[in-house]
């Protein structure tokens, strides 16, 4: 009796992270969805784009941009960042007093930033640079490195 329990207790598990599984595809965007005829179309997720918005109508602009996407960072009156998917960033660009929209550095356009703009622009270009760690991926024996103090000790 005690293993048919354990065996109805493995299998209900079993059925609980196969619907979390199923849930989760189903809502998750960046899967592949099938279309009516068998063919799969793959959903590009929203990303963080930089905006440069024109100085002299930066507050009407900065209203427009925000009705069409959530701005996550605001540096005013010309920098903003916002998640968009590809259709919404074109739009964005069509807004009148948009003077750019970014997915990477903008190099070699001149933007006329203040000292502080660039800063913006620079530390956002910067989280997305790839890390490079001393030691990653190593045994924590590695020679040159210490392995992590002991707890308790």
């Amino acid at each position: 009796m005690r293993r048919t329990s354990v065996v109805l207790a493995v299998l209900s598990a079993v059925v609980l992270v196969s619907a979390a599984a199923c849930s989760h595809d189903a809502t998750n965007p960046q899967r592949g969805s099938t279309s009516e005829d068998g063919e799969t179309s793959m959903v590009e997720p929203p990303r963080e784009h930089l905006v440069v918005l024109v100085p002299e109508r930066a507050d009407a602009t900065l209203a427009d941009v925000e009705a069409m996407a959530p701005v996550t960072q605001l540096l005013r009156p010309r920098l903003l960042l916002v998640l968009a998917d590809p259709d919404v960033r074109e739009g964005i660009r069509r807004i009148p007093g948009v003077l750019g929209v970014y997915d990477t550095a903008p190099d070699g356009e001149p933007l006329g930033l203040s000292l502080e703009g660039q800063l913006f622009v620079d530390a956002w270009v910067a989280r997305h640079a790839p890390k490079t760690r001393p030691g990653e991926g190593s045994n924590w024996d590695t020679p040159g490195f210490e392995p992590p103090d002991i707890p308790g000790r």
